[in-house]
């Protein structure tokens, strides 16, 4: 089986519920036919193997398993061969040739290099190029020195750096334990690294998380290695006097003390002053503190710079944060060791990236707000990993602040039968929800415009209401309550709704268009906005400076530009979409949401950026989108899937 096979049965495995030809197709990027051949070819050989590709018409694709031990061998020999000739494709080949000569001190012969990997030699001169690209964002260059060869030169700890980045962390599991898959030691002496770091952690009670643990073992061990290969740090930029005076410095002595008693290796002093800027660099955990107190463990510079942080973001989203001790706890926790990173050049994995950004995506966009402050106050400018960290402690503080001030939905009805049926409904919603739903009152359809919405959830009325000014969504029932009305109001109690017309512009929206670059998608409807007054001139620069932190685009065919501060008076959407998807970033994109947030709103934007995650996860919808020739399509097809969502 081909990889795009494996990685269609891989992604059905995983699924609940059924998939269509159109999604599987959206995702890897083929056409139906494609797929459908895909699907063929996959029930062919899982007939011996106790599985099979179901196709339910007007549904889509499912996995059955009749024989669960027998399947998941075939899958497990399967991906096994997918990864042997993985070697044959440039990524793997690119690996396998930084891996060499990261893991080797001595020059090499390229024509040595290439018998030795089997390769030609045109081959390794061509991947030698790309090498010496990735070397270049580490620092590092590859030296040629005619007679003897190529090697990897550059600083110390940079290569270091590299090694535990490129080499190791990019390709494994989070908890995979390091002598499972390490070259660096013998298996024997990494548990001893390891045993000895766990033994100085506890004995300083320390409390640091298992990723961290994770990667201490590892640069420990590419530090014994390295010291056995007579590659010492000596960069005059480690400060070791100012070192010496942190705890940190204290304990990777410890370490290092225990660690040479049973393996034969001496650490000089800068070695050890890298091993406690690893310690400086580690994420920590919260924990219970003596006496509770923040300020008794928390540098005062960075607690006050958490609190900027925390300040700038209720300013520009509202959430009235500052009073979250434990946000602010997690916060300091989380910027001390990586302004330490930013200063040593360290790197930081986020292996949830990805769907931080898709999932928790107003909570990341806050923690680019954060950020902005921290690079006004210390010129520091942390990347996207580091990013997404701060947006999980956002996230869950939200979470927190929306368990303590849960409150019990609000409504109101409107019935044009007369106030006798308003009535009537109005205890029947009360005798049916009891608490879990507050009636405000009734009121008649005309007089809709003159009530104050600001403490609303919803309205339930027994007429079609078509307002787009009305700020809350609609549940419209009967006016002789049924079966199928009580659930339309449960689903409306039981989650946090927005009304899609808000938002939605026909003016602004944009279908089936042939633009080739995201700089001509931004251009086209910032200028829109421009023209019509709605934004100053140098909008469309603050939009491209918010892609330049880095791209909106977060999978799916979807991009979601914006500038990092409001700009319009109103919340509303500029669309686009394309005939053909565009490169965004890492991502294709062929649907564009411009999203113009008011500089005035006090309104709670949380529900609305539910819908937008919501988007981001549905390929079905967006492939749907994407096909509408008129507004009025576009516009049915998504109100229908948000009240039906």
């Amino acid at each position: 089986m081909n990889n795009r096979l494996i990685q269609i049965l891989q992604y059905l495995s995983l699924l609940s519920e059924p998939v269509t030809s159109n999604e599987l197709a959206a995702k890897f990027q083929v056409s139906t036919k494609t797929i459908q051949n895909d699907i063929k070819a996959i029930n062919q050989r899982l007939k011996q193997h106790g599985a099979s590709v179901e196709s339910m018409r007007g549904i889509g694709y499912s996995l059955r398993v009749d024989q669960r031990d027998r399947f998941l061998e075939f899958l497990r020999q399967q991906e096994q061969a997918i990864h042997e000739s993985d070697l044959a494709e440039k990524d793997g080949r690119i690996r396998r040739l930084m891996e060499k000569l990261l893991l080797n001190t001595e020059y090499m012969k390229i024509d040595d290099l290439a018998d030795e990997l089997n390769w030609s030699r045109s081959t390794l001169q061509g991947d030698l190029k790309e090498v010496r690209e990735i070397l270049r964002q580490y620092g590092l260059t590859l030296e040629q020195k005619p007679g003897y060869g190529i090697k990897v030169a550059g600083d110390e700890m940079r290569i270091r750096f590299c090694i535990s980045e490129y080499v190791f962390n990019q390709k494994r599991q989070i908890l995979e334990e390091p002598y499972e898959w390490s070259s660096i030691l013998p298996k024997e002496e990494l548990e001893i690294i390891k045993n000895s770091l766990l033994k100085q952690i506890r004995k300083n009670r320390m409390s640091i998380s298992d990723i961290s643990v994770h990667n201490l073992v590892t640069h420990i061990a590419i530090a014994c290695k390295r010291i056995r290969d007579e590659n010492i740090i000596m960069n005059p930029s480690l400060n070791l006097e100012e070192l010496e005076n942190k705890m940190e410095f204290r304990v990777a002595r410890d370490i290092v003390s225990d660690i040479e008693k049973q393996l034969e290796v001496k650490f000089p002093a800068n070695e050890i002053g890298y091993i406690a800027i690893h310690l400086l660099g580690t994420k920590l955990v919260n924990r219970k503190w003596e006496n509770g107190n923040i300020s008794s463990f928390i540098e005062p510079d960075i607690l006050a710079l958490a609190k900027k942080m925390v300040a700038r973001i209720d300013e520009q989203y509202h959430f009235q944060l500052k009073n979250d001790e434990e946000l602010l706890t997690n916060l300091c926790l989380h910027l001390q060791p990586a302004i330490n990173r930013y200063h040593y050049h360290m790197n930081l994995r986020n292996p949830l990236l990805s769907e931080i950004k898709s999932k928790y995506t107003l909570s990341f966009e806050a923690a680019l707000t954060g950020a902005e402050v921290l690079k006004s106050e210390y010129g520091i400018q942390i990347d996207e990993n580091e990013i997404g960290y701060i947006a999980l402690h956002i996230e869950l503080a939200l979470e927190r602040q929306k368990k303590k001030k849960e409150k019990v939905p609000r409504c109101i009805i409107v019935c044009a039968s007369g106030e006798g049926t308003a009535q009537l409904l109005y205890y029947k919603l009360e005798n049916t929800f009891g608490d879990k739903l507050d009636i405000v009152g009734t009121s008649e359809y005309y007089n809709l415009q003159n009530l104050d919405f600001s403490d609303i959830d919803f309205i339930i009325s027994t007429v079609p209401i078509y307002e787009k000014d009305i700020p809350v969504p609609v549940v419209l029932v009967n006016a002789i309550f049924g079966e199928a009305d009580l659930k339309k109001i449960e689903k409306a109690i039981s989650k946090e709704s927005v009304n899609i017309d808000r938002y939605l512009r026909e003016k602004y929206t944009f279908l089936r268009k042939d633009f080739l670059t995201m700089e001509e998608v931004i251009h086209f409807l910032g200028s829109q906005l421009i023209r019509d007054g709605l934004v100053p001139e140098e909008y469309i620069e603050a939009v491209f400076k918010r892609e330049r932190v880095m791209p909106t685009s977060y999978g799916n065919f979807v991009a979601i530009p914006h500038p990092l501060e409001p700009y319009t008076e109103e919340t509303f959407w500029s669309i686009v979409t394309l005939k053909k998807p565009i490169p965004w970033g890492e991502n294709p994109v062929q649907f564009v949401l411009l999203l113009n947030i008011s500089t005035g709103r006090k309104q709670d934007l949380k529900p609305m950026y539910q819908v937008l995650i919501r988007l981001l996860d549905n390929t079905g919808l967006i492939q749907q989108l994407v096909q509408c020739e008129s507004f009025a399509e576009f516009a049915d097809i998504l109100k229908k899937w948000n009240r039906e969502a």
